[in-house]
């Protein structure tokens, strides 16, 4: 975060009665990195993460995961966005492709049972020594952030094959865990693609629906990148929301890169993410990440307030219908 510094005028031999001090900066968010010890295919593998510490006491954890050919480090404005806002953010970063399934996406093989792994990695991420429990450490002392804690309730946020990745894994700790599964505030989804292969993702959508799990969505226009919108049409149809989510007027499928970005996300949609819409994706996700939290509705965020009907009359986001 860049400090805005006051100015100051300095007189010779006096102080001026109206001068006051500059305001003190605030603290900025610390980034640090550890594994996460887990399986997958029968064998033990360790995942690289990302862990972004917000400057106070964190308000809940954000599971954020990036999407395909892709690693946290093109989530790192997102993640710096969530940290700012109060969350705890650790962005784990997967394998594209695994004849294992050890992977973000299926694509060569079924990756169903390695998000179920992952869910429960995060559905037991307050038990002592439990392997995020034991990444956190790692990554709080290297940041010299020991005073942070697991918090109790955390959120689910993917982009593209992430968002599907997150879906998969949160159906699957409702029926593993449900009393982990209590734990989960909602689901924030930025352009969720679903695989060319399984069911996985729109069984997941339906019973998640029916469950009434808090799901937001910020989609951007149908292309080749994102299956042309299938998998956003798929919560569209299952979800039991009145208010699902956005979608970007003039959207890409990284606008939720932003700044993060890099040339093999820019070549894919041969053209690069507006800065506008990654302000507003931010504002949005952090808002309605932040309700999902406190069991709140800031009215500003909806259709109706202030903020949301601004981005409506200025076509910068359409309503995604529902049902």
């Amino acid at each position: 975060m860049i400090a805005t510094l006051a100015a100051m005028i300095v007189l010779v031999g006096a102080t001026p009665p109206s001068a006051s001090a500059a305001p003190a900066a605030r603290p900025e968010v610390v980034v640090s990195s550890s594994s996460i010890a887990t399986e997958c295919a029968g064998k033990p593998v360790r995942v690289a993460a990302r862990w972004y510490f917000p400057p106070g006491q964190p308000a809940a954890v954000v599971w954020l995961q990036h999407g395909f050919s892709r690693t946290a480090a093109n989530l790192d404005i997102v993640a710096r966005a969530y940290a700012d806002a109060g969350f705890l953010v650790v962005s784990p970063t997967l394998d594209s492709v695994n004849l294992g399934g050890c992977a973000v996406a299926y694509n060569i093989a079924d990756n169903a049972a390695f998000a179920r792994t992952i869910g429960g990695v995060f559905g037991s991420g307050r038990d002592l020594d439990s392997p995020l429990a034991n990444s956190l450490v790692q990554a709080r002392d290297a940041a010299g952030r020991t005073d942070v804690t697991m918090p109790y309730r955390m959120v689910f946020s993917g982009h593209s094959a992430g968002g599907e990745f997150v879906v998969v894994a949160a159906d699957a700790l409702r029926r593993a865990d449900p009393v982990a599964y209590r734990r989960l505030a909602g689901l924030m989804l930025f352009d969720p693609v679903n695989s060319f292969f399984g069911g996985h993702f729109a069984t997941a959508a339906a019973t998640l629906g029916t469950d009434r799990l808090p799901i937001r969505v910020i989609a951007s226009q149908p292309s080749v990148s994102n299956n042309f919108g299938q998998g956003v049409s798929v919560l569209q149809r299952t979800t039991r929301q009145a208010f699902l989510g956005s979608r970007l007027v003039t959207g890409i499928h990284i606008d939720a890169e932003g700044e993060s970005t890099d040339l093999i996300g820019e070549l894919s949609e041969l053209a690069v993410p507006r800065p506008r819409n990654g302000r507003v994706l931010r504002t949005l996700a952090t808002g309605w990440s932040s309700d999902m939290v406190n069991d709140a509705a800031t009215a500003t965020y909806y259709p109706g307030g202030r903020y949301y009907d601004h981005l409506l009359d200025t076509r910068t986001v359409t309503t995604l219908p529902v049902g």
